[in-house]
């Protein structure tokens, strides 16, 4: 009986773009004597390697999860001190039980031999969510106390339930971001592989005016359902507007079958986010992910400090910084729409949706669903019309002239119309429309 572990860094390819050549040779170095000295403690043999993956064999089950959680604790203080990189180093582990005996295979024909056993680990390791260990039913079985560490997974392999580790350590490069919120909070909250603007700045292919482009694809959808004492953590309930808002945008698109939605303190919320476009909806006072991807957003986010978010909005280019919201420019409610690469991985997008109060995201989802329907009519309309590439707007409710003040439909009336305030396209270019 043989364990199999696949292993490999996530997105290593991109994580090395723009990096030099000293620096990705140390890291992977050192990267992979971790690996190797890990591994061979619990007798763990490299079978293989194929670039900066490997599979290792274990000679039970039990040893090859250990291991596994060993160098994912070890992996924090090689992010802090061995890593040359200017982003954090993490894996993906994927680990199945056989009776197949594949040992003896030469070693030069190990790149291409066929195993069912090695196609199901390769599989699970590729299914795995960020900075975690996947494991099989079959290795499951096998653990015992170990399993209390594991959960299902969201998904399923070959119509079958894996296992996901639950917990995860912090990455150095993550500690700022996630500042503020509880362990448990943390703990729900997948690895952040690219936490800085200039990875994520959207190309000349990704905008606003693209928007329904990417809705079309494969998307979750994370809502911020969070409820929390307040005196314990920076995170409250959402309000229902929240949700209703994007019900109208999902009911805007052509039918789309890969469609998942999920709550921000839902622990497998995170097995979705490497692989899929994501909408983010709510600020980070009740959302979890917007919470933490928050500051990294940098032309539009919140005011955050001491690891609490305030209701203000601040939008940012290189001539101007501006405040909306309370003790900034009116009105109150207002709401921001962005639209960047994905911190989670730059292939997808996401895409976040969020209000100072309900009102103000209920305005950012009427201007995303308009986006969808109309979507260069959307923002000319409304008078950007100089921008080639949008990427981010501040909005905020608007009614017709009448009797009837914005204070009327507090908890009564639904805001039907947006009024767009600010807007920025990727190379930084922005209008105000705040006096207007």
């Amino acid at each position: 009986m043989k364990a199999i572990l696949d292993i490999d860094v996530y997105r290593s390819t991109m994580l090395k773009n723009g990096e030099s050549q000293d620096s990705i040779t140390q890291t992977f170095n050192n990267y992979h004597l971790l690996v190797e000295e890990t591994f061979k403690k619990f007798n763990g043999e490299i079978w293989h390697r194929m670039g900066d993956g490997a599979i290792v064999l274990f000679p039970i089950s039990e040893d090859a999860v250990s291991a596994s959680l060993q160098l994912l604790n070890s992996l924090v203080e090689f992010n802090r001190k061995k890593n040359r990189l200017s982003l954090p180093l993490s894996v993906r582990i994927g680990i199945h039980e056989t009776e197949e005996d594949i040992i003896n295979v030469p070693k030069d024909k190990r790149g291409k031999y066929a195993s069912t056993a090695l196609d199901i680990a390769g599989k699970l390791q590729k299914n795995c969510p960020i900075g975690k260990i996947a494991i099989s039913a079959e290795v499951y079985d096998k653990i015992g106390v170990l399993q209390r560490l594991f959960r299902p997974s969201l998904v399923k392999l070959q119509g079958k339930n894996f296992f996901v580790l639950i917990d995860r350590p912090i990455m150095p490069q993550e500690e700022e971001l996630l500042y503020g919120l509880s362990r448990e909070q943390k703990k729900v909250m997948p690895p952040i592989p690219f936490p800085v603007w200039d990875k994520i700045i959207p190309g000349q292919d990704i905008n606003l005016a693209k928007l329904n482009e990417f809705l079309s694809e494969p998307l979750v959808v994370i809502l911020g359902e969070t409820s929390s004492d307040p005196t314990k953590s920076p995170i409250s309930s959402a309000a229902t507007s929240d949700a209703i808002g994007m019900i109208e945008v999902m009911g805007a698109l052509r039918a789309n079958f890969e469609i998942k939605a999920g709550i921000d303190e839902w622990e497998d919320t995170a097995d979705l986010v490497s692989d899929r476009n994501v909408v983010l909806i709510g600020s980070g006072i009740v959302n979890i992910y917007a919470f933490a991807l928050n500051d990294i957003f940098f032309p539009l986010h919140f005011v955050k400090t001491r690891g609490r978010i305030f209701d203000q909005i601040v939008a940012t280019t290189a001539k101007e910084q501006l405040y909306f919201g309370p003790h900034g420019i009116p009105p109150r409610d207002c709401g921001l729409v962005i639209i960047s690469k994905s911190p989670f991985n730059l292939e997808k997008i996401l895409v976040w949706v969020a209000g100072i109060t309900g009102m103000g995201t209920q305005a950012a989802a009427i201007l995303m669903r308009e986006l969808t329907r109309d979507p260069d009519g959307a923002l000319r309309r409304k008078g950007v019309k100089d921008l080639n590439n949008p990427i981010a707007c501040v909005v905020c409710p608007h009614i017709a002239e009448g009797p009837w003040e914005i204070r009327n439909y507090y908890k009564r009336w639904r805001i039907s119309d947006y009024k767009i305030l600010w807007a920025v396209d990727q190379q930084g270019r922005s209008v105000n429309l705040s006096r207007k």
